[in-house]
């Protein structure tokens, strides 16, 4: 005789409960388990999630009612929210222990780079990756940027950018992911400029990060920026293959919000410094 439920419909497992139980009473104890969760299900408020008919003694599964789209958009939108800032926790705990365990100024756990930045300096992007110790976000307007100057055929830089980025996102990596949908914080001026626009879209991301990661996130920029930013030159030059470098007032107005601004060659230069002198490393 087959023993009960031992090819139990949609593929249920029953693993064996105790040897000294014979097959009638582990199907007797599987029923009272069964019948269990039906009583749970159907104790659930405001919510049951079954419905009990005492006539059969069967509980049932009750349909829920249809929502309005502007009742269905705010849900969606507050598990949106919900679901950028868990993820963002969980990046910073990720990283407590590379903040905590060394001091060293110039590490952040979250490295934000600007546009010109990943197609002038894309090598040292990945570089920065493989170091695992700091997230890298790329902004939306960063991704935007990228599309457009790739129209031009000559612009390798804006091409070998994307098809990095694709890559990775699409194998998934922890230290290299595009900004949430709500992982952004408005800022309070107003562009003067398509540049300046751009600029505060990036600005934007950077500050919602800070606001959750206690104000450590540095801006990458090319390190011609921040060159000619010292020497008070305006280096706001378009370029079609590489996007237009930050000027110095752009970069003046993100440390005045608390965010970090360091050229991406001398931010690896720096880390990779103190790392060759024990400062920095895994399990130091």
């Amino acid at each position: 005789v087959r023993p009960p439920l031992s090819s139990p419909p949609c593929h249920l497992f029953f693993p064996p409960l105790s040897p000294d139980l014979n097959v009638l009473e582990e199907f007797a104890l599987r029923l009272l388990c069964l019948r269990s969760v039906g009583q749970f299900g159907a104790s659930l408020r405001p919510r049951p999630g079954l419905q009990h008919n005492p006539t059969s003694d069967m509980y049932t599964s009750l349909q829920a009612k249809p929502q309005s789209d502007e009742r269905a958009r705010s849900i969606t939108e507050r598990t949106m929210k919900a679901m950028a800032h868990q993820r963002l926790q969980m990046d910073i705990k990720a990283l407590e222990y590379s903040v905590s365990a060394n001091q060293y100024d110039s590490l952040s756990p979250f490295l934000v780079p600007v546009t010109s930045t990943v197609c002038l300096h894309l090598r040292t992007v990945k570089l920065l990756v493989a170091t695992q110790r700091s997230v890298i976000i790329i902004p939306k307007q960063v991704i935007q940027d990228l599309d457009s100057l790739k129209k031009s055929r000559e612009n390798h830089y804006a091409r070998e950018a994307i098809k990095y980025f694709e890559s990775m996102f699409k194998n998934g990596n922890w230290w290299l992911r595009a900004q949430g949908d709500q992982e952004l914080l408005p800022v309070k001026e107003q562009p003067q400029s398509a540049e300046m626009a751009c600029f505060l879209s990036v600005l934007s991301c950077c500050l919602y990060l800070a606001n959750k990661s206690q104000g450590i996130v540095t801006l990458l920029v090319p390190d011609d920026a921040v060159t000619a930013a010292k020497g008070h030159k305006n280096c706001n030059q378009p370029n079609n293959y590489t996007g237009n470098l930050p000027s110095g007032e752009m970069m003046e107005l993100a440390k005045r919000y608390g965010i970090r601004v360091e050229g991406a060659l001398e931010f690896y230069s720096k880390w990779t410094m103190s790392n060759r002198h024990g400062k920095i490393g895994r399990g130091k």
